[in-house]
Formats: C-alpha cells, sequence, structure tokens
C-alpha cells in the first residue's frame, strides 16, 4: 500500500504543481475573457467525452484488476476511445462548417476538442496500467509529460507567444506524448502490442456490465462541470473565469482523494472479489485508513480558507483573491464531504450496487442543475458554488443511508471529529488574527495537533492504515 500509495503520490504532485504553474500563469497574463472561454471549452469537450467513456473506465480498472485478460480489455477499451473521440472530432467539424454560431470561443474550442481527445486515448493505457498496479510507470510517465508540459508554458511565455491559442497547440503536443508513453508502457507489461480490437462479444459484454454506471457517467458528468457551461451561457466569460479559478484550487484541494482513489479501488477490487469476510485485522486496517484519508482532507482547506484574499490578490496582481473569497470558502466545505463519499461509492461499486449508485446521482444531479439554474441568475458564482455544496450534502447523505456495508463497516465519528475541529480551528483563527497568514498557520497547527493529542491520528494508525 505505502509503495503503491507513494508512487501515485509522485505523479500526482507532479501533475497538479506543473497544473498549478500553468494555471496560474494563464490567469495572470491572460484576460479573463480568453479564460473564461478556455475553461467553458473544456467543460464542455470534457462532459461530450465523460458521457462517450459509458463508465468503461472504471470496469476496466475493476476487471483488471480482479485478473481478467487484460490485453483484451485494453483493446476493446481502445477502440472504444478512439470512436468515440472520432465522432466528437467529426461533429465538432461538421457544427464549425455547417453552424458556426452554434459553437463559441472559435478558434479555441476546436483546439480544445483536439487535445481532450488525444488525453482521453491517452487515458485508456493509463486506466489498464492502473488496474495493473503499475503505479511507478504511471509516475514516470507523469513527470516525463509534466517536465514538457512546464517546460512548453514557460517557453511561450520567455518568448512573448503566450496566447491561449499557442498554450492549447503545447497542450496537444504534450497529450500526444503522453499516448505515445502509455502505449509504451502497456505493451511493456503485457508483452504484446495492444491494437484495437472489435471483439463482438467482449464489447457487448464489457457495455453490459457497464450500462448502470452509464447512468452514472451521464449524470455525474453534469454534476461535475454543469455550473461551469451554465455560467457560460446566462452570464460572462469573465464571472466564467473566476469562479473557475476558485474551482481549480477546488480540485487542487482535493489532491490526497486523486492519490487515494486509484489505489483503494485496486485494493477493494481484489478484498471484496472473493467470498471471504473481512477479518478483524483488515477492517481495523481500513478504519486506521479511513481516518487518515479524512484528517489529510481537511490540511490544504483550512489553511487555504484562512489565507485566500491575501495570498491569491498576492499571485495574481488583485484579480482573483477578494472577489472569490466566498466562493471558496463554501467550495472548500465539500472536499471532506467527497472524500466520504468516495469512499463509499468505492465499496458500493465493486459491491455492484450501480444501480443504487444510478439513482443517487440522477437525483443529485437533477438537484444541481435546477439549483444552479435558479441561483446563478441571482447570485452568479456564488450561486454555483452554493449549489455545489448543497448536492454534496444531498449526496453524502443518500450514500451513507443507501449503501450496503455488509463486508466493510464505515465508522462516522473520525469524519464529525475532524471536521468540527478544522471548523472551530478556522473560525477562531479569523477571529482572533487579523493577518490572514497568521491565521491559516495557527489554524492549520491547532487542527494537527488536537488529531495528535486525541490520538484520533498516531504513529500506529498511520502504519496500519499503509500497511
Amino acid at each position: 500500500m505505502f509503495k503503491d500509495l507513494s508512487a501515485n503520490a509522485v505523479q500526482t504532485g507532479i501533475a497538479q504543481l506543473v497544473g498549478l504553474c500553468t494555471f496560474y500563469l494563464m490567469s495572470c497574463y491572460i484576460s479573463k475573457e480568453d479564460f473564461g472561454s478556455f475553461n467553458w471549452s473544456t467543460a464542455v469537450g470534457s462532459t461530450i467525452l465523460a458521457i462517450g467513456s459509458m463508465g468503461l473506465d472504471l470496469v476496466l480498472i475493476k476487471r483488471i484488476a480482479a485478473g481478467h485478460n487484460a490485453r483484451l480489455l485494453a483493446g476493446v477499451h481502445f477502440f472504444h476511445t478512439l470512436l468515440v473521440g472520432f465522432l466528437l472530432l467529426i461533429g465538432t467539424l461538421l457544427l464549425q462548417f455547417f453552424a458556426p454560431s452554434i459553437i463559441p470561443y472559435q478558434p479555441v474550442f476546436l483546439l480544445v476538442i483536439i487535445q481532450l481527445i488525444t488525453t482521453s486515448v491517452a487515458n485508456s493505457f493509463k486506466f489498464t496500467l492502473t488496474g495493473l498496479e503499475a503505479f511507478k510507470q504511471l509516475a514516470i510517465i507523469s513527470i516525463f509529460i509534466n517536465t514538457v508540459k512546464l517546460f512548453i508554458v514557460i517557453m511561450l511565455y520567455v518568448f512573448q507567444y503566450f496566447s491561449i491559442t499557442y498554450i492549447v497547440l503545447g497542450f496537444i503536443f504534450t497529450s500526444f506524448l503522453e499516448l505515445v508513453h502509455g502505449y509504451y508502457f502497456v505493451n511493456k507489461n503485457l508483452s504484446t502490442n495492444i491494437k484495437p480490437i472489435l471483439e463482438k462479444d467482449t464489447y457487448k459484454n464489457f457495455i453490459i456490465e457497464s450500462l448502470p454506471q452509464l447512468g452514472v457517467v451521464l449524470f455525474d458528468s453534469a454534476l461535475a462541470r454543469v455550473d461551469w457551461i451554465l455560467l457560460g451561457i446566462f452570464s460572462t466569460a469573465t464571472i466564467t473565469a473566476e469562479y473557475s479559478f476558485s474551482y481549480k484550487f477546488f480540485e487542487l484541494a482535493k489532491m490526497p482523494l486523486v492519490i487515494l482513489a486509484p489505489v483503494l479501488l485496486t485494493r477493494f477490487s481484489k478484498l471484496l472479489s472473493s467470498n471471504q469476510t473481512i477479518d478483524p485485522d483488515t477492517q481495523s486496517g481500513i478504519d486506521a485508513f479511513f481516518s487518515l484519508e479524512i484528517f489529510l482532507s481537511l490540511l490544504i482547506p483550512i489553511f487555504m480558507t484562512c489565507a485566500w484574499t491575501d495570498l491569491i490578490d498576492w499571485v495574481t496582481n488583485g484579480k482573483y483573491g477578494a472577489v472569490n473569497q466566498l466562493n471558496f470558502s463554501v467550495l472548500a466545505i465539500c472536499v471532506p464531504l467527497i472524500f466520504v463519499i468516495n469512499f463509499m461509492w468505492t465499496i458500493g461499486f465493486i459491491q455492484g450496487q450501480l444501480k443504487t449508485i444510478l439513482r443517487i446521482t440522477i437525483v443529485t444531479s437533477l438537484v444541481n442543475l435546477a439549483l444552479n439554474i435558479l441561483l446563478i441568475k441571482h447570485l452568479g458564482a456564488l450561486g454555483s458554488a452554493i449549489t455545489f455544496l448543497l448536492s454534496t450534502s444531498l449526496q453524502f447523505g443518500m450514500y451513507a443511508l443507501t449503501i450496503h456495508f455488509n463486508k466493510i463497516k464505515i465508522n462516522f465519528k473520525p469524519f464529525i471529529f475532524f471536521f468540527a475541529i478544522a471548523f472551530l480551528s478556522v473560525t477562531l483563527s479569523k477571529i482572533f488574527f487579523s493577518n490572514q497568514y497568521l491565521a491559516a498557520v495557527t489554524a492549520s497547527a491547532s487542527y494537527i495537533i488536537v488529531a495528535f493529542v486525541s490520538k484520533m491520528i498516531n504513529k500506529e494508525k498511520i502504519k496500519l492504515a499503509l500497511r
């Protein structure tokens, strides 16, 4: 567990660092209009591709981790990804030529679509590597690709070619490199050259197994990016840019989840694929892992909620700090909720409770859509943030009430404890310290000290969680 988490932490950390640097340069040195148009195009394209994936990526990881024919599954998934990407590209080109008024932000939109399609194909190989638990190779890909990406972005900035068009072209190049490297490592692991495979029975069974997940993906995609899309429709590119900036840091706050989730999925797939009951020692390890996960989930939100305005206004020359303080504070509350939701979702997914997950996702997505339409018109970006919090809270409650925890039990006491301590630490630090940096350090230190003094986190639990 520790080796896998370490390798996954390296690739995630490098990717997040480079993404943050790129995001920072774009937000500071590109107009809010261009920045908003890029983020809107990315939201639309990624939503379409997510729906087109039909949830096969998660089924792919689950099947490979459970020991099924990796070569055949990888080839079928490769074919599906190419098919979806080709259809999206053709559709975009047809719209651009015959109904250009439907597609805003040209030619940025087309370039973003090409970049996202390339990334989607690259991800097909990365999902296979995840199922094979080849986290070291995924880390190698991440380090190399993100180093090249950062170099390109810096060179564009230094030589004054830092426009949205050149940046997206650079992203297309690095996505292609990622595709090539992923293809190489999959071939190396499976000792064969992977090709797109249209094996009808396997493809049919693949889709049948993922059908309940298709509904989840369909509505979950809307839940993830409908706020960006609706902001672009009902407001302006500037407001979209401001909200997407705070949302990017919200995603950064979820970085520990990005590290933990793939490892959790593969480990639980192996653990729950057998008919054996979970022994007390294994359950103790799961409890310790859950406590550690929730503890880590609140570290970034605590610091950034306290330091947001001064820190972000300083690094963005006053563009995105004060205007987003409330937006980020609301989104930050969602972070620990999402960690617990992912934990419960993983258990439900591995146990085959896809219909339950589908119902939860449909209800949450419809509520999210309705609230976004209602609140964006009156509150703008803040309306989107409030909607996301309400939808996430609803999703959390529904998962807690409907997922069966027959084999793996979840003790929610650590979540309640850590959330309460985090809330008190932030609130009291803001009351007693006017300096935001001092408040951020004090709140973070208080949270960590209380966690260890109360023995909710200690060396033994950390070792037990990572064994």
